[in-house]
């Protein structure tokens, strides 16, 4: 009896394990479908954000582009212009020397559009270089500086008008504080074609007033 109790045993128990070994293998057999089920569904997404990460990318970069285009292409009224030939003009009335016009980058455009740099050979003459402007730019204008420096010591005079800026130096302060070589991106506008503008506009003025009064005769 004894006997066939440890066969009987031996038998439930070797019957036993092949059954837990098959739920075992079905329990990973299910895992492993899982497993498959969710890469199957996050395999779109991850390609998604992916595929929107390049768009992105992609947007700043055309907006980039198009940012230099536009600084270049700023427009400066031609009342600016004149008003800077103008000033030149009262220097070279007051034997103002090596007078000269830079036209500043765009990159600059905030501060101002035009460095009128000029020298005088002492400080009185310096101060007049400066009175004839102010004078010039108040008769013809009608506008006036919007701060005035250095006028009392006469060694650098500058007279902000927004839209350009005067510099008048003695020539040794020029030297010294070399304007022309910190601003290397402005462009040295032609001082004679500027003042021609000047003469083009009282002739296009009377022109004009001509046509008026020829028409109002007819």
């Amino acid at each position: 009896m004894a006997g066939t109790s440890k066969s009987k045993s031996r038998k439930t128990s070797t019957t036993k394990t092949p059954t837990k070994r098959a739920a075992t293998k079905k329990a990973a057999g299910k895992k492993s479908a899982a497993k498959k089920a969710s890469a199957k569904k996050t395999g779109p997404r991850k390609s998604a954000t992916r595929t929107s990460a390049k768009a992105a990318l992609k947007g700043p970069a055309k907006r980039e582009m198009t940012v230099p285009a536009v600084a270049a292409r700023r427009h400066i009224p031609e009342s600016t212009r004149l008003m800077v030939a103008a000033a030149a003009d009262a220097c070279e009335e007051k034997k103002a020397e090596d007078t000269r016009i830079l036209e500043l980058d765009s990159s600059d455009a905030g501060f101002t559009d035009f460095f009128l740099i000029t020298s005088g050979t002492n400080e009185r003459q310096t101060q007049s270089i400066a009175d004839e402007i102010e004078m010039r730019m108040k008769q013809e204008f009608g506008t006036y500086p919007n701060s005035v420096e250095g006028k009392r010591q006469g060694e650098w005079v500058l007279l902000d008008y927004v839209d350009f800026v005067v510099h008048i130096f003695l020539a040794e302060k020029r030297a010294f504080y070399d304007i022309e070589r910190l601003r290397k991106s402005a462009t040295l506008v032609d001082l004679k074609e500027l003042q021609a503008s000047l003469t083009r506009r009282p002739l296009a003025a009377r022109k004009s007033a001509a046509q008026g009064k020829s028409a109002a005769g007819k």
